[in-house]
């Protein structure tokens, strides 16, 4: 969606920010308000690898530092934007909520970018922080329960890091067959399923923005290796997971649009999800850009 030469701006976080790809290419996210008098950067214009306030022409380069100020030669050492570390993969721009990132961009687990075909897709939204619709990666119950999924997966085998949670596991839909997947939970907001539906491989990604008004805005990403399959085939494996990702998606969102979510009373049952919650309880986080508002 972001054209070079081009300035989005998009609610994240606790506010605003925006997304830019300058005359090399590179997209760059940052704080949206100009340090001068708070001017919408995003109404602004592009100049070479730089953005241009359109008010008084406050010029930031792509490190978020001011470049240029018409009106003066002297260029106060706090004019800048906050520059969130930003990467490209999976179709979709990355922006890491710190100054440095704790964690690589979420991938599939012992596949390469470059040796897969995907898709990727504006996939929901829905009123809850991120972290609450990627309870699913631990709520076993609920796997069961509503999604009818036939799963067996021992807690104790499930590695919990700092910033990442990762899995082997084996689950039964009852429409589409067996599932052998490596599961990994990058941060709070994205999971990765990667292995074979009966034989075939078949990807899924899912991650959430979160937004000011504590919605999560989130996308899918399906593939299948290149080397497997003619187009045919591998177009259908890919329709194949976008189908299985959205039915699950189609059957959370009445609940989540209307539940008022909190760890309440955990039985065994919830013994990976508990494992789950406190990992979420103990990530890090952050607000870099709420001085430059």
């Amino acid at each position: 969606d972001v054209a070079p030469g081009q300035i989005l701006g998009r609610d994240f976080l606790e506010g605003r920010a925006i997304l830019y790809r300058g005359e090399s290419g590179t997209a760059s996210v940052m704080s949206e308000w100009c340090r001068h008098l708070g001017a919408d950067m995003s109404l602004g214009k592009v100049i070479g690898d730089d953005v241009r306030c359109a008010f008084h022409h406050w010029q930031y380069g792509p490190d978020g530092v001011c470049s240029k100020i018409p009106a003066s030669d002297k260029i106060p050492k706090a004019a800048k934007l906050f520059k969130f570390p930003t990467a490209e993969k999976w179709g979709l721009i990355w922006a890491f909520n710190g100054p440095k990132p704790l964690y690589d961009v979420p991938d599939f687990p012992g596949y390469n970018v470059n040796d897969l075909d995907f898709r990727t897709a504006e996939a929901f939204d829905l009123p809850v922080e991120p972290w609450v619709p990627f309870t699913n990666s631990m709520d076993f119950q609920h796997l069961r329960v509503l999604h009818g999924l036939k799963i067996d997966c021992n807690p104790d085998q499930i590695q919990v890091g700092p910033y990442k949670i990762e899995y082997d596991v084996r689950f039964e839909d009852p429409k589409l067959g067996i599932f052998d997947q490596s599961i990994r939970v990058s941060g709070t907001n994205t999971i990765a399923l990667s292995g074979k539906l009966n034989g075939m491989s078949v990807l899924s990604m899912a991650t959430g923005t979160p937004t000011p008004d504590g919605r999560t805005h989130g996308w899918s990403v399906t593939a299948t290796p290149k080397s497997e399959g003619n187009d045919a085939e591998r177009e259908h494996r890919i329709q194949i997971g976008q189908a299985f990702f959205q039915r699950l998606i189609e059957e959370d969102t009445p609940i989540m649009n209307n539940i008022r979510f909190r760890e309440g009373l955990l039985i065994e049952a919830d013994r990976a999800l508990a494992m789950y919650f406190q990992y979420v309880k103990k990530f890090p986080t952050a607000q870099p850009a709420s001085r430059f508002a």
